[in-house]
């Protein structure tokens, strides 16, 4: 399937799917289109293997579903860097602010679906 073809599959089912929550269209889309876009660059290819459309509606969902568990705290609820550690009278805080935490769940995410991704992924040899 062509690339806008899967981007607009899997639009429609994480709409669906996440029809009680309020999304940002625009947000969604670009989320949509990068994940899809790194999944095509990773694989070498320029067509969508269809049976991954759902691989990619679990992946956004986890995402925004990421960011609905941290809005109230930067790191709540997510797998982002730690920033404190305490144990009896030791502690110790670590410089995190400048770390956005979405970035690493984002590759975190990728990472996990690279085996899945492997059996789509062509050889490309270079000169």
């Amino acid at each position: 399937m062509e690339k806008m073809e899967a981007t607009t599959a899997v639009t429609e089912k994480v709409l669906l799917l996440e029809a009680g929550r309020v999304l940002n269209n625009d947000l969604l889309s670009f989320y949509v289109e990068k994940l899809i876009g790194d999944i095509l660059d990773y694989c070498h290819r320029d067509d969508f293997p269809e049976t991954l459309v759902y691989t990619v509606v679990d992946l956004i969902r986890k995402r925004l579903a990421d960011e609905g568990q941290g809005a109230g705290d930067e790191f709540a609820g997510t797998r982002g860097p730690l920033s404190k550690i305490k144990q009896d009278d030791t502690e110790f805080t670590f410089a995190v602010n400048n770390v956005d935490a979405t970035g690493c769940l984002s590759d975190l995410d990728f990472d996990s679906i690279k085996q899945k991704l492997n059996i789509y992924r062509r050889v490309v040899s270079h000169p």
